[in-house]
């Protein structure tokens, strides 16, 4: 053998053994004998328990409004247990009550008007005849959400509790834990505001101050109610659909500016409340890494069903403790930030990678770093819809408190508006509108606008705005 093929044999050599040693290293910081010891849940973490009893829980009746011949709150009730204990959700009883929307006639689309970024009250003008009469077909279903939606309601929405020992795939949570319907409050809310359109196109003002006052009281239980990431997402789409709707009806009728006005008020510390869905979204966290260990990773993800089996037993290269440990940290960071509402939160950065020197990746707990570092930026997004949310309502109000300061004084005016000056720096007037800018696009639009009717209501400063002497950030 000549002298460089010994060499070039020693170097390979040395590789390999490299190799080895490294990988050998690598192993010994990263298997589950290794792994961290458990902790108790963080109390900043602990989802607290339900206050409001089921008889008083509105959100079961709307749950069980489709019900027919059956009280919704009974129904709704039995609907949510079959939801809690089983792996999908159950099918709808056979005499269920419909909604309008179905179709693709010029009714049923106009049903659909999506009133947070469209001109609702044009559309459904226009097909005024067809919606009273598709209203008219479906009124026992609008009946028992109009019976719903009333002042003093109370929504608190229901957790799905993990299965002690998942026998099936629809025993993870990561299966359970989407099952809630959410479709009945927005038809609900859909319901109420076209009957209030239609009562103000027939010149029924009192009919429509009414159906807006019951669309508020439904918008605002959903928004101090609801606890999921999700029921938190959905309350504030309606609540962003409720706001622009209000300013439309009061440009369109500003004799009714003044009533609209005074229902359209600041959100409740309650709404604002960022602990909430965080401390439920730690604890679907948590559920779903331990029930990692339960999946198959090279299972063929096509022929799975809901009951295909599962077995749960630790992996020797995972360390659920320490990743789950990873997550609390950065959970815990969001609910400190998140004490002053979700303003708080809009400059959160939930960069794990930059915590490594050189951007090189961690040793110790390398997949668990690896799926925490990419899980948590995506919670930024909800984050900011949630802000977005916030500032919807300020603009609003703005819209309605505008409407006697002359128009050549208006961006002045706004300026001595008592509001966080995060809030003020995205938004602006013109043209007779308030212009909103959300942090991140809402249905594809980096603005929303909202109409100032003409001048009739009182002009005066904006009540129960939060304000802050902080600078202006983006």
């Amino acid at each position: 053998m000549n002298r460089w093929a010994r060499v070039s044999l020693k170097i390979l050599g040395g590789l390999v053994l490299g190799g080895g040693a490294l990988w050998a290293s690598w192993a010994a910081f990263n298997n589950r004998f290794v792994d961290d010891a458990p902790r108790p849940v963080p109390e900043a973490l602990r989802v607290p328990p339900a206050t409001l009893s089921a008889e008083r829980n509105a959100m079961y009746a709307l749950l069980g409004m489709s019900a027919g011949g059956v009280d919704p709150q009974t129904a709704g009730l039995s609907r949510w247990a079959l939801i809690a204990s089983g792996p999908s959700k159950p099918e709808e009883p056979a005499s269920t009550l419909s909604w309008p929307g179905s179709g693709a006639n010029g009714v049923a689309k106009a049903w659909n008007c999506d009133a947070q970024t469209e001109d609702c009250i044009a559309v459904w003008s226009r097909e005024a005849e067809g919606l009273r009469s598709l209203l008219k077909a479906h009124a026992e279903i609008g009946q028992r959400c109009e019976a719903i939606a009333q002042t003093g309601m109370a929504i608190e929405e229901p957790l799905i509790e993990p299965v002690a020992e998942p026998k099936t795939r629809g025993d993870l949570m990561v299966v359970r834990g989407f099952n809630f319907a959410w479709r009945p409050a927005f038809n609900c809310l859909r319901w109420l505001q076209v009957r209030s359109v239609l009562a103000s196109q027939a010149g029924d003002r009192a009919a429509m101050l009414g159906l807006v006052k019951q669309t508020d009281a439904l918008t605002v239980a959903m928004l101090e109610g609801t606890r999921s990431l999700t029921g938190v997402t959905v309350a504030g789409s309606m609540a962003r659909r409720h706001w622009h709707l209000v300013t439309e009806l009061a440009a369109h009728d500003p004799k009714a500016a003044p009533e609209l006005r005074a229902m359209l008020r600041p959100m409740s510390p309650r709404a604002t409340d960022v602990t909430r869905w965080i401390q439920t979204e730690s604890r679907f966290n948590r559920r779903v890494m331990k029930e990692l260990s339960c999946e198959d990773p090279n299972a063929d993800l096509k022929t799975l069903t809901l009951d295909s089996p599962v077995r749960c037993e630790s992996r020797f290269w995972a360390m659920p403790n320490a990743t789950q440990h990873l997550f609390d940290e950065q959970w815990l960071q969001a609910s400190a930030l998140g004490a002053e509402g979700p303003l708080g939160l809009v400059d959160w950065k939930p960069n794990l990678e930059s915590k490594m020197p050189l951007g090189l990746p961690r040793w110790r707990n390398s997949t668990g770093y690896f799926i925490a570092a990419v899980g948590m930026p995506g919670y930024v997004t909800y984050v900011r819809k949630q802000a977005s949310v916030l500032l919807v309502n300020e603009a609003a109000r703005v819209a309605l408190a505008a409407a006697d300061i002359a128009p050549a004084q208006r961006a002045d005016w706004l300026k001595t508006q008592a509001m966080d000056a995060r809030l003020r720096e995205r938004l602006s007037i013109v043209d007779g509108q308030v212009v909103a800018r959300p942090w991140d696009p809402i249905e594809g639009r980096t603005e929303l606008r909202y109409a100032i009717p003409s001048g009739v209501t009182s002009a005066g400063n904006l009540t129960g705005s939060r304000t802050d002497s902080s600078p202006p950030r983006s």
